[in-house]
């Protein structure tokens, strides 16, 4: 329809008649920083992958610790969201990879942090033959 705002209005006080008229609230006390984020997700990759080479034997445990270990540290720092992290874990063997997401959320509060290993700066002192990408979106409540 014409005329009404749409849910892609990034205006803290945006109103949308389709969701009767909540307002969105955008402070850093409720939106999802991800620069708050990424230097967690980067210490926890960097301490389950550290001085570890690819091992197709390990990849499983490896995902499983990033996303365990990634989802307390989210939720110890006690913010109003929920969280979702995925852990892609590769061979580095020239073959490219594409990954996408698609989100339908609140534009002010909601957003998602995303880091890659190993950090672009260590890359050429420290070779694990693996690159790691972790993302984490954090949904407000």
């Amino acid at each position: 329809r014409r005329g009404e705002p749409h849910l892609t209005n990034t205006s803290p006080t945006a109103q949308d008649s389709s969701t009767m008229g909540e307002e969105w609230q955008n402070s850093e006390d409720t939106a999802f920083q991800p620069e708050e984020v990424e230097p967690l997700l980067n210490d926890v990759v960097a301490k389950v992958l550290a001085n570890e080479v690819y091992d197709e034997s390990k990849v499983a445990t490896w995902v499983d610790r990033i996303c365990d270990q990634s989802m307390q540290k989210l939720t110890q720092m006690n913010k109003p969201f929920k969280y979702v992290v995925t852990c892609i874990l590769l061979q580095k063997n020239d073959a490219g990879v594409h990954t996408g997401q698609s989100c339908f959320w609140d534009v002010a509060n909601d957003n998602c942090a995303r880091i890659a290993y190993p950090l672009a700066s260590k890359k050429q002192a420290y070779d694990p033959r693996m690159y790691c990408v972790v993302t984490c979106f954090g949904v407000s409540m």
